[in-house]
């Protein structure tokens, strides 16, 4: 492999992380350097963590054209529907050939059904600058076009309310649960998943996923997209949401690394 403009050795040091576990992480979701078709199948499911505010409403709409069967997962349902969704996938890739997508907002937890059942899975996910997610996801919540606006205005009245609310590393904690290092979070990503992507690269990040896992069709579409915030957020703020997104921080400066060079 060619890692001529990473200088693996110096992200290494940057990240804080052993080299060929760096290295590792770089040739599993690296664009230039996973080869064509590298992760392709005749029969597959992959379990599409949507962690929410990262373009993946946009996403599963281009998934319902490109995958053979899509299964989408009830936000206020979680654990039963992802339950019956991976016994219905389960069950079609048993008996014959297809691409298969679970999607939804579910995470690590229901993921271990699949390791508890010792089936093969291939698991994706879209990360986000984490303090731009945290506003999106608080104004979209808090708009009319939200179902559960007004209870969710009345629990967090202000930004800071709900910043302290969302769980320590929230993008991480989804997609590879409680971790005691950042290196650890690459070793469990580098297991686990087979493509990672990003909402600022995000047509960059679907054209990767085509190419890698040989799926044709992907195109970006631009949904569900929440209003601004208005106000610029205070030092205060910002400090508070870095201060709780350490790692989340990491792995989005990592994969903007692998993605641009």
């Amino acid at each position: 492999m060619m890692y001529d403009e990473l200088n693996v050795g110096d992200l290494a040091d940057e990240f804080g992380t052993d080299q060929r576990v760096l290295a590792a992480f770089i040739e599993t979701f690296a664009p230039r350097l996973v080869h064509d078709n590298k992760f392709t199948a005749s029969a597959d499911t992959m379990l599409f963590v949507h962690i929410p505010k990262t373009a993946g409403v946009s996403v599963g709409k281009a998934f319902h054209s490109t995958f053979d069967r899509f299964y989408s997962i009830q936000w206020d349902n979680i654990g039963p529907s992802f339950r019956q969704a991976t016994r219905r996938a389960s069950y079609e890739q048993s008996r014959s050939s297809g691409r298969q997508v679970i999607m939804g907002h579910f995470g690590w937890p229901e993921i271990q059904l699949w390791r508890n059942h010792e089936m093969a899975m291939k698991c994706g996910a879209i990360f986000r600058e984490p303090t731009a997610r945290i506003v999106s996801n608080f104004n979209y919540n808090s708009s009319a076009a939200h179902p559960g606006h007004e209870k969710f205005i009345k629990r967090f009245p202000t930004l800071e309310s709900y910043a302290i609310d969302v769980d320590l590393d929230f993008q991480l904690t989804k997609t590879v649960g409680f971790i005691s290092s950042f290196e650890e979070a690459l070793v469990k990503l580098t297991k686990y998943y087979t493509f990672l992507g990003l909402t600022e690269r995000l047509s960059a990040s679907l054209t990767h996923l085509s190419r890698s896992h040989g799926l044709s069709g992907i195109k970006e579409h631009r949904e569900n997209i929440g209003k601004s915030s208005v106000a610029p957020l205070s030092k205060d703020i910002l400090a508070l949401m870095r201060e709780r997104n350490h790692n989340d921080a990491k792995i989005h400066q990592l994969l903007l690394k692998i993605y641009d060079f």
